[in-house]
């Protein structure tokens, strides 16, 4: 149960009266929305309030109307920070909904001005908007603003700042479009983004509150936070707000005109409670910022905004507002980005596909090398550098998929030799790959524990799921294979007159799931990632010990949980483990020839000019170190993308994206 639950009163005592809270010096009557504007140092701060046909007033921290735009219908009114241009121009903004004009009004915010707000753009819409929120991507710095209609449509558009004007950054035949339209349902009455958890609240006022993906790169599937009586807390929701606390912490508030004030939290999205504050009628409207909230008092003869102080929330409600954030400070930072130089052809099924790659690299000719991947729902796929797709190979589930090239057969033969974890029948599925128009062929395991039905390596782990591969110090290759359960297998796998033969010659174990893993063949080193947990090393050797040490934990800071895919980067000079942080869409990078020390994080976002797309909620990643011809001379850097999008910001199925490591050496320097 929440701490301060049972202090939550229908009516409070300790109410907040208009005796005794700060007011706005004018009174409209109409106020329809309002956003908070802090400036960086914290010492000013501004209220934009929207005032349907009255246009739009601002007052600073005193509560002092400094500027009202006039001639203007205003519903709506959102506030971001740091809206970059390309020559790296930043500006402050609010976005207004005009819905006599089917448009979204953005204003640039000097808060030592004397009228702040200054217009930069509008952008028409396809909808008549109610209102308005803003989000930014607090790793890419991409910036977004949703409106929505009256019948329960709403409209999200990636927005661009050329150095004077604010507009949609994707346009097609010169008009703009939005990266993301859908139907919430019935009458909607207020939306808000949480840059940080990257999620979109929409209320629909007489249903409750929809929780969605608030990038368009990452939409996960739309949820409930609370709906209405009888199942819920709610009654008539008319608007809401966020309370950013440090540490990711924080409340999200919900001004119902029925059930007063609620509160939910932030993460969990627990229902905390309920308050009313006297002398406020109606709980119609209420803003956030770092020193207290604003009430829209609607009912009055004259109505105004007031304040809610830190202290009187707590006295109302029990709940503590302490180390309070703006969204100014929810940038992730110490977080490079790199473009997405290309990608691959999407999978062919849909929902939860792809997963991880790997590389085929051709000695004749590096430029036509191969990437190798899985399609978990089907089969795998062989694509060329620009994300061609050359061949599918129908058949199993494979999950993870490792090569190991110029590995010698009982004859004398070189091949490159391709394993695989095969989810349908819980086995080891072998494969060889070549240069040839059907570059993978299956192998047949015919000695060892086989399953009965196929000619694979039949595992004894729960489910098999993660796979890597390693040479050992005589050239023998070796498979290994984990489980959910933690469990580890090492096969020795040998090759003689084009079939496989495989035994398992170890076990090991991590405490909870596994996915992830890499064998670095110098060091002989194996290299796990369990999920929520930590990086852990073992030594890849079929006759070393079975003891795990931790490498790296799950630390909030470079690695979130899941920990996913891993990989090497390996030159003459450079030993780099590379580590998909799919909790916060970045790629962690540690230095192994400098006792693992953790070098930088980056992210992959796209590139609007090439068409592509950034990778997120990667599973499956790999690096490249060769020579890959005149586009990749220093090779890339591969990773799953679990929302893939085109270049019109379009759902397409799972897909991998490919990455000049010129670029990610860059941001390592």
């Amino acid at each position: 149960m929440p701490r301060f639950q049972h202090t939550l009163l229908a009516t409070a005592l300790l109410a907040a009266s208009s005796t005794y809270a700060a007011t706005t010096s004018t009174s409209y009557e109409d106020i329809a929305d309002s956003a908070v504007w802090q400036s960086a140092d914290g010492q000013q701060s501004l209220l934009i309030s929207t005032l349907e046909g009255d246009g739009i007033a601002i007052y600073d921290a005193s509560d002092k109307e400094l500027q009202h735009i006039e001639d203007i219908e205003a519903l709506g009114a959102d506030v971001r920070y740091g809206l970059r241009s390309k020559d790296g121009k930043k500006i402050d903004i609010a976005a207004v909904g005009l819905p006599d004009e089917d448009a979204i009004a953005f204003y640039q915010i000097n808060g030592k001005a004397n009228a702040p707000l200054t217009e930069v753009g509008r952008l028409s819409l396809e909808i008549t908007p109610e209102g308005v929120c803003l989000g930014k991507n607090a790793t890419s710095g991409d910036m977004f603003v949703a409106s929505y209609d009256e019948a329960g449509n709403l409209v999200q558009y990636k927005l661009a700042f050329d150095g004077k004007q604010v507009g949609s950054a994707i346009q097609h035949n010169g008009k703009p479009t939005f990266v993301r339209s859908m139907n919430v349902g019935g009458e909607l009455s207020g939306c808000a983004m949480d840059d940080e958890t990257n999620t979109l609240y929409v209320a629909e006022q007489n249903i409750g509150v929809w929780v969605y993906g608030a990038d368009p790169e990452n939409v996960k599937d739309r949820a409930l936070l609370d709906v209405v009586e009888p199942l819920g807390h709610l009654e008539e929701i008319e608007n809401l707000d966020i309370v950013y606390q440090a540490h990711g912490k924080g409340a999200i508030v919900i001004a119902d005109e029925g059930q007063g004030f609620v509160l939910y939290d932030r993460v969990s999205h627990t229902f905390l409670g309920k308050f009313d504050i006297a002398g406020v009628e109606e709980a119609k409207l209420v803003s956030a910022s770092t020193q207290q909230l604003w009430i829209g008092n609607t009912e009055l003869d004259k109505p105004v905004y007031q304040t809610l102080s830190w202290n009187e929330l707590e006295q109302l409600s029990g709940y503590k507002a302490e180390n309070t954030l703006s969204p100014r400070e929810l940038e992730i930072k110490g977080v490079e980005l790199v473009r997405a130089h290309a990608e691959t052809k999407a999978v062919d099924n849909h929902g939860d596909a792809a997963d991880d790659p790997a590389l085929w690299y051709n000695t004749e000719s590096p430029k036509d090398s191969l990437i190798i991947a899985t399609n978990k729902k089907g089969g795998l796929m062989a694509y060329d550098l620009q994300g061609n797709e050359i061949q599918y190979l129908e058949g199993g589930k494979p999950n993870n998929v490792d090569i190991r090239q110029d590995v010698v057969d009982a004859e004398g033969n070189h091949i490159s030799l391709a394993a695989a974890s095969n989810r349908k029948k819980n086995t080891i599925t072998l494969y060889t790959i070549d240069g040839s128009s059907t570059p993978i062929k299956v192998l047949p395991a015919t000695q060892g524990t086989l399953h009965p039905e196929a000619p694979e390596l039949l595992s004894s782990v729960d489910e098999v799921y993660g796979l890597c591969m390693s040479r050992g110090e005589d050239g023998t290759p070796y498979v290994f294979v984990n489980g959910k359960d933690g469990q580890i297998e090492q096969w020795r796998i040998s090759v003689h007159n084009g079939e496989a033969q495989g035994s398992v010659v170890r076990t090991l174990n991590v405490p909870s799931q596994p996915e992830g893993c890499v064998v670095d063949d110098r060091t002989q080193t194996l290299y796990v990632g369990e999920e929520d947990y930590a990086i852990w090393t073992f030594d890849a050797r079929e006759d070393g010990s079975t003891e795990g040490k931790i490498f790296a934990k799950v630390d909030g800071k470079h690695l979130i949980d899941d920990i996913e895919g891993l990989t090497l980067y390996q030159t003459k000079e450079q030993n780099l483990l590379i580590a998909s942080s799919q909790g916060n869409n970045t790629y962690a990078v540690f230095d192994l020839n400098n006792q693992g020390q953790f070098v930088k994080s980056f992210a992959i976002i796209g590139d609007d000019e090439r068409g592509t797309d950034g990778a997120t909620d990667t599973d499956g990643i790999h690096a490249v170190s060769q020579n890959l011809g005149e586009e990749f001379p220093s090779g890339l850097f591969l990773a799953q993308d679990w929302y893939n999008i085109d270049s019109q910001y379009k759902t397409e199925n799972q897909n991998f994206k490919i990455v000049d490591w010129r670029d990610i050496a860059k941001v390592l320097k």
